[in-house]
């Protein structure tokens, strides 16, 4: 490996932390608007949504450009149980058939077997997962 390929995957590594760092910073917001804990105060409602949203945006548009499949499937690991903290399955489930390594996709399936399953190496929304968007 070159000293540019080196620098390159460093670069990589660095910016699939910053994302999982953003999901973290946004996470509260995340947990609001998934718990619906200020559903009442349409005031504090909408800068919840509205910093989530803007947290899910920034991590989403770092992680599609990592060209490692390592370090993008780390970040986009991060911004999916970011956007299951929200309830926000319709990006959950896009951000999940985006992930490509094995032993990630089994682990959302362990932690959410209510809304994903493996088939055919494949993670797939169950009928929860589906309908959940829908149900807002």
């Amino acid at each position: 490996m070159t000293e540019l390929e080196e620098l390159k995957l460093e670069a990589e590594a660095i910016l699939s932390l910053r994302v999982k760092t953003i999901c973290q910073l946004y996470g509260g917001s995340a947990d609001n608007v998934g718990s619906g804990e200020f559903s009442k105060d349409e005031e504090t409602s909408k800068h919840e949504q509205k910093r989530y949203e803007k947290g899910r945006k920034e991590a989403l548009e770092i992680a599609i450009k990592l060209t490692s499949q390592f370090y993008r499937n780390a970040a986009l690991h991060s911004a999916f149980d970011f956007c299951m903290k929200a309830k926000d399955l319709a990006f959950a489930t896009i951000i999940a058939k985006a992930i490509t390594f094995d032993r990630i996709k089994e682990m959302i399936v362990q932690e959410h077997a209510e809304y994903f399953v493996l088939n055919d190496g494949r993670l797939d929304p169950t009928v929860a997962a589906a309908l959940g968007p829908l149900l807002k």
